[in-house]
C-alpha cells in the first residue's frame, strides 16, 4: 500500500488496487490520481502479476468522477490553469490506463459517473453490478461529457447515446451494456466469490459466465431516433414537447434544466464522433478548459454540489456559433508528443 487513500494487495496472479477515498465517494483529486498512477507504473514490470483489478473499498460507490469541489474551489480564485490540471492529469490517467501492458478488470459497483466512468470504460475487462449507477450528467453542472465517454456515446446504437449526454440521464447495469460501457454483469451477491476465483484461474474463464450482449428494444430505439435525429437542440426540444412517448416529458425536462451551453456544446460534440480515444480526450479537454472559464461552470456546480439548491441560474446570452466554434478550437495541449 502506497498511501491509504488506495488500498492495495498481491496474490499469485492476481494484484487488487482498491480506491478509498469513501466519503468523497472516491472522487479523483490529484493526490488520489498520482497513487493510482505509482501503483500501475510499480505493477508493471513486476512479473508476479499478470492482472489487476481495480475496484472499491465501499460497496456505495466505484468512483463519482473528479473532485469537482476542489476545481469549484479553483475557479473561484480564478485560478483557471490549476483547476483545468485536474482534467488534464484524469485524462492522461484514462489514457495511460487504457494503453496498459497488462489486462486490467474494473468492478463498477455502486455510483460510477463522469471520470469513474470514463476510468471504467477504458479497461479490458468491464464490469457493473445489479447495484451499479452510472452516469455521465455533465450538463447539470455546466460541462460536457467527457473522461472519454463521449465517444462511446457517439458509438451507442442509432441517437441513444446523443439522449444520454443532453439529459445526463442515469443508467443501470444492463443500460450500460446496451450502450458499450461494459461487457459483464455480475450478481453483486456474488462479487467477493468471483474475486476468489479470479486470484486462483484465468480472467477469461471466470468472467465468461457474466458476459452479456445486450440490444435496445427495436421499438425504443426507433422511437429515441424520431426524437433526437434532428438538426439542433432546439428542434429536439420542439418535438419532445409535443410527444406522447411516456419519457419524452422527464427528457424535456432534464434538458431544460441543464446548462443551454452544455447542451449545446453536447450536441455538436456526439455530431463529430471522435473515433479514436486519443482524438475524443484531446476534443473534450479543449472543452473543458473553456467551459471552465465560463460562468455556469461555477453556477452549476455551487447548486449541485455546494449549496444543494438543485436551483442553478445559467447564463441567459445568446449562444453564437462562433463562441461554440472556438471551444472545439485546438488550443489546450493535453499531448504534446
Amino acid at each position: 500500500m502506497i498511501d491509504n487513500i488506495v488500498l492495495t494487495q498481491q496474490f499469485d496472479q492476481l494484484a487488487i488496487l482498491s480506491l478509498n477515498r469513501p466519503r468523497a465517494l472516491n472522487a479523483i483529486n490529484p493526490k488520489l490520481n498520482k497513487t493510482i498512477y505509482a501503483i500501475l507504473e510499480q505493477w508493471k514490470d513486476d512479473n508476479n502479476i499478470q492482472a489487476i483489478l481495480i475496484n472499491s473499498s465501499t460497496e456505495r460507490a466505484f468512483c463519482s468522477g473528479g473532485d469537482i469541489r476542489l476545481i469549484y474551489e479553483d475557479v473561484k480564485a480564478n485560478n483557471y490553469v490549476k483547476g483545468q490540471e485536474v482534467f488534464y492529469r484524469n485524462y492522461r490517467l484514462i489514457y495511460y490506463v487504457a494503453n496498459y501492458p497488462k489486462p486490467i478488470i474494473c468492478l463498477m459497483n455502486g455510483i460510477t459517473m463522469g471520470g469513474g466512468l470514463g476510468l471504467g470504460a477504458v479497461c479490458h475487462y468491464r464490469v457493473v453490478t445489479d447495484h451499479s449507477i452510472l452516469a455521465m450528467p455533465e450538463v447539470k453542472i455546466g460541462l460536457t461529457p467527457d473522461a472519454g465517454c463521449s465517444r462511446i456515446f457517439c458509438a451507442a446504437p442509432g441517437f441513444s447515446g446523443l439522449r444520454y449526454m443532453l439529459t445526463g440521464h442515469k443508467f443501470n447495469a444492463e443500460e450500460a451494456i446496451r450502450l458499450g460501457f461494459a461487457d459483464y454483469l455480475i450478481p453483486s451477491s456474488e462479487i467477493n466469490l468471483t474475486i476468489d476465483s479470479l486470484k486462483k484461474q484465468p480472467i477469461d474463464v471466470v468472467l465468461k459466465p457474466f458476459h452479456k450482449t445486450l440490444q435496445f428494444d427495436k421499438k425504443f430505439l426507433e422511437e429515441i431516433n424520431q426524437i433526437y435525429k434532428a438538426s439542433s437542440v432546439e428542434e429536439i426540444i420542439s418535438r419532445l414537447k409535443v410527444s406522447n412517448y411516456p419519457w419524452a416529458v422527464e427528457d424535456v425536462q432534464a434538458i431544460e434544466a441543464a446548462s443551454p451551453l452544455s447542451v449545446q456544446i453536447s450536441f455538436d460534440s456526439w455530431h463529430k464522433k471522435p473515433t479514436k480515444l486519443r482524438n475524443t480526450l484531446q476534443q473534450e479537454y479543449n472543452l473543458v478548459c473553456h467551459q471552465l472559464r465560463h460562468p455556469d461552470f461555477a453556477e452549476g456546480v455551487r447548486a449541485a454540489v455546494i449549496d444543494k439548491d438543485k436551483n442553478p441560474h445559467w447564463d441567459q446570452k445568446p449562444i453564437s456559433k462562433a463562441e461554440i466554434k472556438s471551444f472545439f478550437d485546438q488550443n489546450f495541449l493535453l499531448f504534446s508528443e
